[in-house]
């Protein structure tokens, strides 16, 4: 079990070298990269990553004494690309990493989903190594045998614009016709808009854009992440005319028009890549896309530190909730165990009572009553105090029992389940609920002491970020 309280001493060089080692890690970051890496240590790592002493918000709130399930927010935001085939996807990740780790062409060269990451090392991860590396695409394969053979991963390690804060998701190009999938493509997409930040969607204006497929999956998207989703013209270049990318752009609306929600803020900016041989100038809205990445980015750290933040008071309460149980549960205890006392002393006067009982029916015999009145009585003349106890339990020719016919063995039964209702009675209240040790306790107000201490780091990790908006504005 992690230990919260150290030694000062113990660790004062360990913490010196890490905090070397996170110096030089943030090295080249930005401030938002240090903010949403930061955060994510805090859950998994803690505030001193490395340290013996050191634990995360998931295993705090994963302790027994709390049992609480949380989740880490991701230190990346997610972005979806979904078009016609030829969209020119996979050319704006390139143009936008500053790499080209995607293959582009007039042909259908996505097939399945390519994230595209940064990392130290350039590198390639095929079906089963990406889905170790993406937690969250456990649930995609059952839209498919083939997904895993067409699902990959592009390292790279660029660190163009804010590529180190973003995970793209290039999905396959959408066709219509005799085109198949070994996956449902469209129910893949919709899978992964659970859990992506930002959907660019873009329309290839030479012809595809108003595939059946296109359309039917971003009406799909609509119906439950129309806030996520970001509309385009991609290509623009290609239609130098401005009456023809005009006439795209209506059939593109129009098309639309009957799919998405929120149609009165819908937008359709035409976009392409840059390039000096233009003749005539054609609008080109290619930062917005950018701007619309580092929106994400910004409301992904906003909801990181909010996120923290409820999480911290969530711990802090049910940390307050526990110790209030165990207060409960101690006086519920204290008074389970006073009854079960006084029922067991009951049960043992029910017991007695039986036998002294059970005794007299024995002396009231014919051969013990014989045998008493002729051997014991005699042997016992000098001894009066145990003649006259021998005297008191031989029948002395009266009634007993108040005249009822064996009255003693209606009594002695009548005692016998009044015993046992007296034990079960005792076995129901006497149930004691496990309660802390001093050592839970301990542990308890060191989890509350060192979760205060992380929302003090998310209070300055939250001036950072304003600092930089302030210094941006």
């Amino acid at each position: 079990r992690a230990r919260v309280f150290i030694s000062e001493r113990s660790t004062m060089g360990k913490n010196q070298k890490r905090e070397a080692k996170n110096t030089t890690d943030t090295l080249g970051m930005s401030s938002t990269e240090r903010i949403l890496k930061r955060i994510h240590e805090l859950y998994e790592k803690g505030l001193n990553p490395g340290s013996d002493g050191s634990v995360g918000l998931l295993s705090i709130a994963a302790d027994p004494l709390l049992q609480m399930k949380i989740y880490k927010p991701r230190k990346k935001v997610n972005v979806m690309l979904i078009g016609n085939h030829s969209a020119g996807k996979s050319s704006f990740i390139n143009w936008y990493i500053g790499e080209s780790v995607q293959t582009t062409g007039v042909a259908i060269e996505t097939r399945g989903f390519t994230f595209v990451t940064s990392g130290r090392k350039r590198d390639t991860l095929k079906g089963d190594a990406t889905f170790a590396f993406y937690d969250h695409l456990d649930g995609l394969s059952k839209f498919g045998k083939g997904i895993s053979e067409n699902v990959f991963s592009e390292i790279s390690t660029s660190k163009d614009r804010n590529f180190s804060c973003v995970d793209f998701v290039d999905s396959p190009g959408l066709v219509d016709g005799e085109m198949e999938y070994p996956f449902d493509v469209t129910e893949s997409i919709v899978f992964l808009a659970d859990h992506v930040d930002l959907i660019l969607c873009f329309f290839d204006p030479i012809g595809q854009a108003l595939c059946k497929r296109t359309m039917k999956t971003i009406e799909r998207l609509n119906e439950h992440h129309a806030e996520k989703l970001a509309y385009y013209m991609s290509k623009a270049d290609q239609v130098e005319k401005e009456h023809d990318r005009q006439r795209v752009l209506i059939q593109i609306t129009q098309n639309l028009a009957g799919r998405i929600k929120n149609s009165h803020a819908f937008k359709l900016p035409t976009i392409y890549l840059p390039r000096d041989d233009l003749a005539v100038p054609i609008p080109n809205a290619l930062e917005e896309v950018c701007d619309d990445i580092d929106k994400a980015i910004r409301l992904t750290v906003q909801k990181n530190l909010t996120t923290m933040r409820d999480d911290c008071d969530a711990i802090v309460a049910e940390v307050a909730n526990a110790r209030e149980v165990n207060v409960a549960r101690r006086r519920a205890n204290a008074s389970a165990t006073a009854k079960g006392w006084a029922l067991m002393v009951f049960g043992w006067f029910l017991l007695a009572t039986l036998f002294y009982t059970a005794v007299l029916e024995a002396c009231a015999t014919k051969p013990v009553t014989t045998a008493l009145r002729t051997h014991a009585l005699p042997a016992l003349a000098h001894r009066p105090v145990f003649r006259d106890l021998v005297e008191g339990l031989l029948p002395d020719g009266g009634r007993r029992w108040f005249g009822v016919d064996h009255g003693g063995a209606v009594a002695m039964g009548v005692l016998f389940v009044s015993f046992l209702a007296v034990q079960f009675v005792k076995s129901r209240v006497w149930k004691l609920s496990p309660t802390m040790t001093k050592k839970d306790a301990k542990r308890l107000a060191g989890y509350e002491t060192y979760v205060r201490e992380v929302k003090a780091v998310r209070e300055e990790l939250f001036k950072e970020y304003f600092k930089q908006i302030h210094d941006a504005a």
